[in-house]
């Protein structure tokens, strides 16, 4: 097991509470000067006695050398009841003395070493008399859980319950007096009774799944940010970390695919700090998990797989502007701009204020359009720019010829061989060929940082429309009603969420398997689609179709994007037969200004995301289009 040095400060923990033992100063502040010109109200009175009863429990267990000293941070708190009252962490989590976790036996930074069980394994006199000789080294500690699970749920923007002052049992700081039982001063603890407390509860459960799913290489990946936050090597000085950052630096490494194993781990976990710190970069988009072309690569391929990964946000960002949900966030921050909507100062109201302030560097609606008819041929962009025209028909060819394949090889088992025909193999690899290497094309450019743009918006837009606050002032269940009833009252009707959801989801696992599985598009010989795999899939519980898709996955997709467009068996059949491919470049190649205009006399020939057959909506018909003669 990797060494983590128990004094390790994480910044963020210890930048919080103190922002948090301000705000309840500021609060004693400012009710007192309205409490000399009025009444206080019940409500206020209430929030004035507790930040007091807060402070007073925070300066009287800096006084008492016995235990360790309150915080008052609600994160930090709320993690810290969670995790101690369902046992998910030995010894339980106490406090933390800027930064510096504490568990049981620990009462600040300076008397961690002499209280730290060296090795579990050692016997009791070996512990005691090494951990007085040399520095802890924490093996025993969940140092990285803890950090972890509050990073995680920092990262992801949870709200946890404000903190409250209740009975303290024995003299831990942090553990609650049970009912009946004998009281031991007071603490301050997590009130589970508050409304955010079920939803929070929900975030951190997620948040230890997923720490805990990192298995050994989450404390290998915090000793070497130890390391690295170690102002003077193996000097005095305390080693600092980010909570937060550990999270994004660990969801960093497993999107890139690094395991416990690798072997150039240190190099792996830098590289996706500079990601995460941004070193170089312009803006804050670079951390979404989709990385530049590897030129080395590109130099005897034509597919460029993260070229081709890029057009999953592009088409999960069509469906929602085909649901208005951009519209719909825009109309919901007016409405909170105007005072419309019952907000106070809670975490609803602070990301809207953020999303309004940063609109002017937000994409606008006309650069999406653009972007769209560059990657996906929807119409809607600049008059003089690049179509992706061929999209639609190619990808209507390469699902129907996925579904065509799967349902004639049922037949096949039944009637004839349980061996799939080679020849329709074949067929599929063409036209997974001829999409993947017309989104490949389409991808390259500015498309890659307008991806990232588009995902960190839609993820943002999902957390605000889902926030607590935002779903009871519309007396929602959850954010699809949001959209629908703004969408209904505001912007001139809804649409079927369900369906574009589906649609959405369907393209990134049809997307992400076209990335993942160049090599075997390029192949001249062997299957294109595991038969086996399909008919028996071996699904782990933590399996994410949308990132890493199965055969298996692919063919689900295919199917459900054909019954949601209610493309007929008909069409299937038709769209299957392989045709001559389009004629496209490796690469984007300027075209002369004489032929650039003469193709912009003819008008826009695609016909847009979502048209099929005829001139039928994609979301109706399916992909595609014109046939190539």
């Amino acid at each position: 097991m990797a060494t983590i040095d128990p004094t390790t400060r994480f910044r963020d923990i210890a930048r919080r509470e103190s922002e948090a033992y301000d705000g309840h100063v500021n609060t004693v502040a400012r009710l007192t000067q309205v409490k000399e010109k009025r009444a206080l109200s019940k409500a206020e009175a209430a929030e004035k006695a507790l930040s007091e009863a807060v402070i007073d429990e925070i300066d009287k267990s800096r006084r008492n050398n016995n235990k360790a000293d309150e915080v008052c941070d609600p994160l930090f708190v709320a993690a810290r009841t969670l995790l101690n009252e369902q046992s998910l962490i030995s010894p339980d989590l106490r406090s933390h003395d800027d930064g510096c976790l504490l568990f049981d036996g620990q009462t600040s930074a300076p008397t961690l070493t002499a209280t730290v069980t060296v090795d579990a394994a050692s016997s009791a006199s070996e512990s005691t008399s090494t951990a007085a000789a040399a520095p802890a080294s924490g093996r025993s500690l969940p140092i990285g859980i803890v950090a972890l699970t509050i990073g995680l749920l920092a990262a992801d923007g949870a709200t946890p319950p404000p903190v409250t002052v209740v009975a303290q049992a024995s003299n831990k700081t942090g553990m609650k007096a049970g009912p009946g039982g004998k009281a031991n001063g007071q603490t301050i603890y997590a009130d589970l009774s508050h409304r955010l407390a079920n939803e929070f509860t929900r975030q951190f459960f997620r948040a230890v799944g997923e720490a805990r799913s990192y298995g050994g290489l989450g404390d290998k990946v915090l000793a070497i940010l130890v390391e690295e936050g170690d102002p003077d090597g193996s000097g005095g000085g305390v080693p600092t970390v980010g909570a937060e950052e550990y999270a994004r630096v660990m969801r960093g490494l497993v999107l890139r695919r690094v395991g416990e194993n690798e072997p150039q781990l240190r190099r792996r976990v830098n590289e996706v700090l500079d990601d995460v710190q941004n070193v170089g970069g312009e803006d804050s988009i670079a951390d979404l998990g989709i990385d530049l072309p590897d030129l080395e690569d590109i130099y005897d391929q034509n597919i460029v797989a993260e070229n081709v990964r890029v057009m999953g946000p592009m088409i999960v960002s069509a469906m929602f502007d085909e649901l208005k949900v951009f519209q719909v966030v825009d109309r919901i921050v007016e409405q909170f701009q105007h005072g419309m909507l019952p907000l106070g100062p809670g975490n609803a109201g602070k990301m809207l204020y953020r999303y309004w302030r940063e609109a002017p560097n937000r994409m606008s609606e006309q650069e999406r359009k653009n972007f769209a008819a560059i990657t996906l041929g929807i119409p809607g962009g600049d008059a003089g720019g690049m179509v992706n025209r061929e999209f639609n028909d190619l990808w209507i060819r390469f699902v129907s010829s996925v579904s065509s394949f799967i349902r004639q090889n049922e037949v096949d088992s039944l009637l004839r061989s349980a061996t799939p025909s080679p020849i329709s193999h074949q067929q599929v690899r063409k036209s997974a060929r001829d999409l993947a290497g017309n989104l490949s094309l389409h991808g390259y450019g500015m498309a890659h940082y307008a991806a990232r743009e588009m995902q960190a918006q839609v993820k943002f837009m999902i957390g605000l429309l889902q926030d607590p606050e935002i779903l009871g002032c519309y007396g929602a269940r959850d954010m699809w009603q949001v959209v629908d009833q703004v969408a209904t009252y505001e912007l001139g009707g809804a649409k079927t969420s369900s369906r574009y959801r589906t649609l959405a989801t369907c393209g990134t696992i049809i997307t992400a398997w076209l990335a993942n599985n160049v090599n075997r598009i390029n192949q001249a010989t062997g299957p294109i689609i595991n038969i086996d795999q399909v008919r028996s899939p071996d699904v782990a519980s933590n399996h994410r179709a949308t990132k890493n898709p199965t055969d298996y996955d692919l063919v689900n997709a295919c199917e459900l994007w054909l019954a949601d467009t209610a493309t007929s068996d008909t069409q299937v059949e038709e769209m299957a037969q392989p045709r001559e491919a389009p004629q496209m470049t490796s690469k984007p190649i300027q075209i002369p200004a004489l032929a650039r205009d003469m193709l912009d006399g003819l008008g826009d020939l695609g016909a847009g995301l979502g048209r099929g057959m005829g001139a039928q909506p994609l979301y109706q018909n399916g992909y595609g289009g014109r046939a190539h003669h």
